[in-house]
């Protein structure tokens, strides 16, 4: 279950992606990672509030913020076309988010920040094997 909801929020993140205004896709995309990751907590039986999921975003995430500077020189370095580059950028990194949250929750919440961040980049170079968007 957590698998499908990685895959249905990734989907969901990226085609929020091409919105061309930059920096206001925080407001639209880190809502469905952040419900993203409250599922698969809800999957493993925890019930997460909003501070857990903004602690684990900020480490797994690498930062909401270095997220939304390289979604914004997608859109400014590449007008138009620059958020469909970024909706590919989200989806692996969403997928990647979700990758690290199942050992965190699967370890009782006790997972190392070193194995969240290990995990987030497995998990986004399995995104990036598994979808037409490496085609």
């Amino acid at each position: 279950m957590a698998k499908e909801a990685r895959q249905i929020s990734a989907w969901a993140a990226a085609a929020i992606a091409p919105m061309p205004i930059p920096f206001a896709d925080i407001w639209t995309i880190t809502p469905v990672q952040m419900l993203m990751v409250r599922a698969i907590g809800n999957i493993y039986g925890y019930k997460i509030d909003a501070k857990t999921v903004k602690e684990m975003l900020a480490v797994v995430g690498g930062g909401m913020l270095g997220q939304q500077i390289c979604l914004a020189l997608f859109k400014i370095g590449l007008p138009g076309a620059g958020g469909f580059g970024g909706a590919a950028f989200v989806f692996f990194w969403t997928h990647g988010i979700g990758n690290a949250a199942e050992p965190y929750f699967q370890s009782g919440m006790t997972a190392t920040n070193e194995d969240r961040a290990a995990a987030r980049k497995e998990g986004m170079k399995q995104a990036k094997n598994e979808t037409p968007l490496n085609d």
